[in-house]
């Protein structure tokens, strides 16, 4: 077992797909980083494997949105606070993202695949010299759920709180956060 487990994601937002890839990453670590990308928006960069990632309309959480949900959700789910990290993860500017993260001697990036970014993610982590562990590849259809389907439930006022963790939902409601993807 690794010391330090690492996983990237944009979770805009968290949905139980996201906490299925956490759990695996997390049964290999002692601790687990999490990172969050895109955390500043406007200096995000179009990845060409899914232009689509970094458009306004699909990053409508701020960063400390994401970061309190995420930690709600995995609090209320039981995880122990001494078992995981947020943290803030430019992926777009792999340089900086170094700065972000633990050694790469102590640590393990855990990935999961279902396109052409989430290879093109595993060998950007692999060429800054972690080591990178693909836990699955599948196929889109053979998803749970993904942010896309969340907050387009949420922006056509369709039922959506079934597909994230209780925390997920009620941090969105009490932050009045529905009004602002309808618009």
């Amino acid at each position: 077992m690794t010391p330090y487990g690492i996983v990237l994601g944009r979770f805009q937002p968290l949905h139980h797909g996201h906490v299925e890839y956490l759990q695996a990453a997390k049964a290999r670590c002692e601790r687990l980083f999490i990172g969050i990308t895109n955390p500043d928006t406007s200096k995000a960069t179009i990845s060409e494997a899914d232009a689509k990632r970094s458009l306004a309309e699909n990053n409508p959480f701020t960063y400390i949105d994401r970061h309190l949900m995420i930690e709600r959700a995995l609090l209320e789910l039981g995880w122990d606070a001494d078992t995981f990290c947020l943290m803030a993860a430019p992926i777009t500017d792999p340089d900086r993202l170094t700065v972000y993260l633990p050694s790469s001697a102590k640590s393990e990036f855990f990935v999961t695949v279902y396109d052409e970014w989430g290879e093109q993610k595993a060998r950007e982590i692999a060429a800054l010299g972690y080591p990178t562990t693909t836990l699955w590849r599948r196929t889109y259809d053979e998803r749970f759920t993904s942010g896309t389907f969340v907050r387009n439930a949420i922006r056509d006022g369709e039922p959506w709180e079934h597909l994230v963790p209780s925390g997920v939902s009620s941090y969105i409601a009490e932050n009045n956060l529905i009004d602002s993807l309808r618009v």
